[in-house]
């Protein structure tokens, strides 16, 4: 575990705030590593020096240095006082202000580099979970863009081939305007049928609507979760995933991205305590409300919903 262990260590950089993991790379500032490169991804305790209280204790030491000098060769016991003050107030300082630890994601490449991250510690195990089944799988598909000051976890989408007409503003994936003759729906989404003319329509094309499955029962004995129980939200959660990925990048939908992405979270874990049901609840009530003009994406988070019987 590189940056955690005694002895010689590989140069790092850091500690730093966030991180992209594309395809087949990372991206942090500065630098780009291959997937394949990557050595070691760890997370622990590290050792900081902050700078400011280096520089403080350093003078104070420098100066008790030469009033205790001076002080002595001159006979002057106030300077002599003074000098040795400042000597034992360089000595606190570096005892107790200059070094540090912080909680950190540590990421090794094959070269030698480490790179540390730090950041809410939720969110820099996430992100090592993220990146260790990335690479476990060998899944070119999964995209992240993390934030690890602000706990913000983005799975970002396949973007669209240059010259690809945008969707439309505000509507989610599958509910975008048609291409035109020849295109189908939005990629990763089960082509379904169009949406007839009327409220649904947008800039007078069919919006197409991914393939939805009936309503399931909250448990199949028609009794809620039980308080340890993990539920299993895959009949939604691949619609939710591709609706995060769209608002999430798109600048004036961040807070629709923010809480799909608590959504997706919540879904991933199961959610095997009231707590997190009851959240996951208020958190479709909320989408629902947003994004009622599409009622099929309204019948997603109620889905969602009755899956954790809230």
């Amino acid at each position: 575990m590189p940056g955690f262990l005694g002895g010689d260590r590989p140069p790092r950089t850091g500690p730093l705030g966030q991180l992209t993991i594309e395809r087949r790379v990372l991206i942090v500032p500065g630098s780009t590593i291959p997937i394949a490169g990557i050595g070691d991804v760890s997370s622990g305790a590290v050792g900081f020096v902050r700078k400011l209280p280096l520089a403080l204790a350093l003078l104070l030491l420098t100066a008790g240095l030469a009033l205790a000098a001076a002080g002595f060769h001159q006979g002057a016991m106030l300077l002599l006082a003074t000098g040795v003050c400042s000597l034992l107030g360089g000595l606190l300082v570096v005892a107790f202000f200059v070094r540090a630890e912080e909680h950190c994601l540590s990421i090794a490449s094959a070269g030698g580099q480490v790179f540390l991250f730090t950041g809410q510690r939720k969110t820099l195990e996430e992100a090592r979970r993220l990146l260790t089944d990335k690479i476990n799988s060998g899944d070119d598909s999964a995209v992240y863009r993390i934030n690890f000051a602000k706990g913000i976890i983005n799975t970002a989408g396949h973007f669209e081939p240059a010259g690809a007409a945008p969707p439309s503003h505000g509507a989610p994936p599958g509910l975008g305007p048609a291409l035109g003759p020849g295109h189908g729906p939005a990629p990763g989404l089960a082509p379904g049928p169009q949406l007839p003319p009327g409220p649904a329509r947008m800039g007078g094309l069919d919006l197409p609507m991914p393939a939805m499955s009936p309503p399931v029962p909250v448990l199949a004995n028609g009794h809620y979760p039980s308080p340890e129980a993990h539920i299993d939200y895959a009949i939604v959660l691949p619609q939710i995933v591709d609706m995060q990925r769209f608002y999430a990048q798109r600048p004036d939908t961040q807070e629709i991205a923010e809480r799909l992405n608590e959504l997706e979270f919540l879904m991933r874990s199961g959610t095997p305590t009231p707590a997190g049901r009851a959240r996951l609840g208020q958190l479709a009530g909320e989408l629902g409300s947003i994004l009622g003009a599409y009622p099929h994406v309204v019948h997603i988070f109620q889905q969602a919903a009755r899956l954790a019987g809230a």
